[in-house]
């Protein structure tokens, strides 16, 4: 397709979301009042899917074990293009009723921007006939990690030809960092109860507990620099008085190289091991969920980054300048009105980018995904997951980025159906960057730790040391 033809298609494509602005800005509302918090996203999910099924897409709900996934189609052939649509809010964050949920992490604007999107490139590819099928994947869960990893392991993703993402932020910014993997277990330890008073009656759980994370402190010098570990003891006994039979500590583990992630997760288990036989009490572990690091894709960050300055960062009015100053909580510094040069994580280089985690990250093991494509909603220094941004995520600063967000999808989705020679390099540096990394994906899914029973009947001496094998 000739390049003039290109620039005006993505032009119609732009005014249509103008167009359509009121419906987005008044969706992403309605799924901001929703604030409905992960796997509960039933009013959010029935709204963005029955919009789309509205605009002739073909709409799959409740798929594989989440009620609140979906998956609309439109269109015929290949390319096949994914958006990837959020829409779970925070417990604890609205900031209009205490400890009610609310969207402080601008879910309601991320959604909604694919939703319109998709809409936008469905008409203007029947009005120029032009091939390829659009997906929007509902992802429910991300706060927790857990949507796209469960729909990776069910290959809802398999057969696109290119995944696009984004997120409301405190930049405009196209970069191909990457964000790290984490392992986020539960460990549950078994005592006996015993009245305080008589404690050596009893085997303290809490013990184990604490003897557990202790262990985990010391591990910390032994840890690559890149590497995280976070925890919280969530359940440790009832009373002084009575020795625990039960504790639970819930923990983070992040890395941003998947075999290492995998040992320092197996050297944490040994840590339970370890408090269990100091301790004379049982364990389970279980994990809730796993999710790869982010695998970047220069070749889409780019041709999103050029998107972006086509269509333009958000520009404040005056009025939006003083909501800022009236509306949160603290003064924060500017609000970004400029794009930020793309930067990144080369092929074969070494690693760059954040210690935060995002179950994208197995999508993009899957099918060329680009990296964190931001949009300023909110000025910088105001954080994630803070009541500032739930404000900012309903206010007519955060419809403005959504907008720009919209936009800058659907020419980037563009660009795909319209020059094969985009996917070609995107699939080229894929295989790249997998080969280079030597890491074939398989989801890390919830599951039962299993382990020989250690116990207190382990019996260790200088000839049989403790080994992953119990042997």
């Amino acid at each position: 397709m000739e390049n003039e033809d290109v620039i005006r298609i993505k032009e119609k494509a732009q005014k249509m979301i103008e167009k359509d602005a009121q419906r987005l800005v008044s969706t992403s509302k309605a799924i901001w009042n929703y604030a409905e918090p992960a796997l509960t996203e039933h009013k959010s999910s029935n709204l963005l899917s029955k919009i789309l099924e509205d605009e002739e897409f073909k709409v799959e709900r409740a798929l594989t074990n989440l009620p609140t996934a979906f998956v609309a189609s439109w269109g015929d052939g290949r390319p096949v293009i994914g958006l990837l649509a959020e829409y779970d809010a925070l417990p604890g964050l609205s900031n209009t009723e205490a400890g009610k949920p609310g969207h402080g992490c601008g879910h309601n604007l991320l959604g909604t921007a694919c939703l319109g999107a998709a809409v936008a490139l469905k008409r203007v590819m029947q009005e120029n006939s032009i091939k390829g099928t659009i997906k929007v994947f509902g992802c429910p869960s991300e706060e927790t990690l857990y949507g796209k990893v469960v729909m990776a392991a069910a290959d809802l993703f398999n057969e696109l030809d290119a995944a696009f993402q984004w997120h409301p932020g405190t930049e405009n910014s196209s970069n191909y960092d990457s964000l790290n993997a984490l392992d986020n277990k539960v460990f549950k330890f078994f005592g006996k109860t015993a009245h305080g008073s008589t404690a050596w009656e009893g085997r303290s759980a809490l013990d184990a507990a604490q003897l557990f994370t202790l262990g985990i402190e010391f591990s910390r010098e032994h840890m690559e620099e890149k590497d995280r570990i976070h925890y919280i003891i969530s359940k440790g006994g009832t009373l002084p008085n009575i020795v625990p039979d039960y504790s639970e500590v819930h923990v983070f583990i992040r890395s941003p190289d998947m075999e290492r992630l995998l040992r320092l997760s197996n050297k944490v288990d040994m840590c339970a091991v370890g408090a269990c036989l100091a301790t004379e009490t049982d364990y389970e572990i279980e994990r809730n969920i796993g999710c790869h690091l982010l695998l970047p894709n220069k070749t889409l960050s780019l041709t999103v980054n050029k998107n972006l300055e086509l269509v333009g960062p958000p520009k404040l009015s005056k009025d939006e300048k003083r909501f800022l100053e009236e509306n949160l909580s603290q003064r924060y510094g500017e609000f970004s009105e400029d794009i930020l040069p793309p930067t990144g994580w080369e092929v074969g280089g070494e690693w760059r980018g954040r210690a935060i985690s995002t179950d994208v990250g197995d999508v993009s093991w899957i099918v060329p995904t680009n990296g964190m494509f931001k949009v300023s909603i909110a000025p910088k220094g105001v954080p994630y997951h803070h009541v500032d941004l739930t404000t900012l995520a309903n206010s007519s600063i955060g419809h403005k980025g959504m907008i720009v967000a919209a936009k800058t999808l659907a020419c980037s989705a563009i660009d795909l159906l319209t020059n094969p020679m985009i996917l070609k390099e995107a699939w080229r540096e894929f295989n790249m960057r997998k080969e280079t990394l030597k890491w074939s994906y398989r989801p890390l899914l919830p599951a039962k730790i299993e382990y020989p029973e250690y116990k207190h009947q382990a019996k260790l001496t200088p000839k049989t040391p403790l080994s992953t094998s119990g042997k």
